[in-house]
């Protein structure tokens, strides 16, 4: 009746008072690059923060299989579950961060065929499993080289960069360059104070995929999805042909290129001389020591010598690859400077006999200039002429670090809400 419900009059007014929601995921997909997009949205508090109100982060970092033992990196990647000091596996900002404790929950190594599965899950010993789990995946692919995989690291929070120094190492564990130990031992900070020389994987293929935030619902609209659908179901396409073009062209020059096995012969002993050479030298020791290898190469190439002065591409590849151990492609995640640096005689250097960066303390006290100098010392600059000594980095250390820094159990505290 009219005293429940109001006259029409009344009605009308709510009518027309009734709010239409205007669908901002489009009107930002509008305006953004491609290669951003917008699923959905919700309103938040003013005390809501992107970065700090973020209970956890996940990163997928895609691959081709190559040559990795993706089993010893998921190795690897067990060993660095739980609450660790990665100062190793970062690039160290000492000016905005003093705690690089991070707290990594689980874990992936993504295959077409099985999925390796990492997390801080105790048993009922309440041990943490030191042996990732594997889930085999119902497929009748075969492995191959060219198989797409990923990992995936589901963490609460993480340092700069801290990602892709992660992946460089597992990357050289897959490789098979080190042992998946070397986790153990850099996250032994007490025993390796000193993070060693060694380049981040590529930015290219790394994914943040997600970020959770409690009790936060966002609201998706058909429409948007479908345009952003449209974008992606481009770019796929896009990226799928040129992958398949350049398969084709890899298919053709291997099985319709021959050349002669004598070049080969020549190709594999200049570069096992090169390699040697460089071993040699970062040993430090005479690079004729080991003739009766020489030998073994010269005897290795005979017996796989074809009956005919010509072979194909494909089958030399082969060859070149089972004896010198080396790929017609760059080290996963390499970047393209570090790509160009790579040659089929680099020698690698074990990690932890590389020289090191120096330790957070050292850092800290160049900042602070605890040596003795003050803020009106002059050095010489890169013109010849004589200036004053920036104290920008001081400046920054002590409003980031000194005036804002927390006790121990406000840190426990801040983690433990988010």
């Amino acid at each position: 009746n009219d005293d429940d419900n109001g006259t029409p009059q009344q009605q009308q007014s709510f009518q027309q008072k009734t709010i239409t929601e205007y669908d901002y995921p489009r009107m930002l997909n509008n305006i953004l690059p491609p290669s951003i997009r917008i699923l959905g949205w919700c309103p938040v508090s003013p005390n809501f923060s992107a970065r700090f109100s973020c209970a956890n982060r996940t990163y997928r970092y895609f691959f081709p299989r190559r040559n990795l033992d993706l089993a010893a990196m998921a190795q690897g990647l067990q060993y660095m579950m739980g609450r660790n000091d990665f100062r190793n596996m970062c690039k160290m900002n000492c000016e905005q961060v003093y705690n690089f404790e991070r707290l990594l929950m689980n874990g992936k190594v993504v295959s077409p065929q099985r999925v390796y599965i990492v997390s801080t899950e105790e048993d009922e010993k309440k041990k943490v499993s030191s042996q990732p789990a594997i889930e085999e995946l119902s497929t009748t692919q075969q492995e191959s080289p060219y198989d797409i995989c990923h990992v995936e690291i589901i963490g609460q929070a993480f340092l700069w960069h801290q990602i892709r120094c992660i992946l460089s190492i597992l990357f050289c564990v897959g490789r098979k360059l080190e042992s998946p130990d070397i986790v153990q031992e850099l996250l032994d900070i007490e025993t390796n104070p000193r993070k060693p020389s060694y380049e981040m994987a590529s930015e290219a293929a790394l994914v943040l995929q997600d970020c959770t935030f409690a009790r936060l619902h966002l609201g998706r609209t058909v429409c948007n999805l479908w345009n952003v659908t449209k974008v992606l179901e481009r770019r796929w396409e896009d990226h799928a042909v040129a992958a398949e073009r350049a398969n084709d062209a890899l298919t053709t020059i291997k099985s319709e290129t021959e050349v002669r096995y004598s070049d080969v012969v020549e190709f594999v002993e200049k570069i096992y001389k090169n390699r040697k050479k460089k071993e040699a030298r970062r040993i430090n020791r005479p690079a004729d020591d080991d003739d009766d290898d020489d030998d073994d190469i010269c005897k290795e190439m005979e017996k796989r010598a074809p009956p005919t002065p010509m072979i194909s591409w494909g089958i030399a590849i082969k060859i070149i690859r089972d004896i010198l151990n080396v790929h017609p492609y760059p080290p996963s995640g390499s970047t393209g400077q570090t790509a160009k640096g790579q040659t089929e005689s680099t020698v690698h250097v074990p990690l932890l006999e590389r020289s090191m960066g120096t330790t957070y303390e050292e850092k800290v006290r160049s900042i602070l200039r605890e040596d003795g100098d003050d803020d009106d010392v002059v050095i010489n600059g890169k013109d010849g002429k004589r200036k004053k000594r920036s104290t920008k980095r001081k400046n920054r250390y002590e409003e980031n670090i000194i005036k804002k820094r927390k006790t121990e159990e406000e840190d426990k505290a801040f983690y433990e809400h988010m």
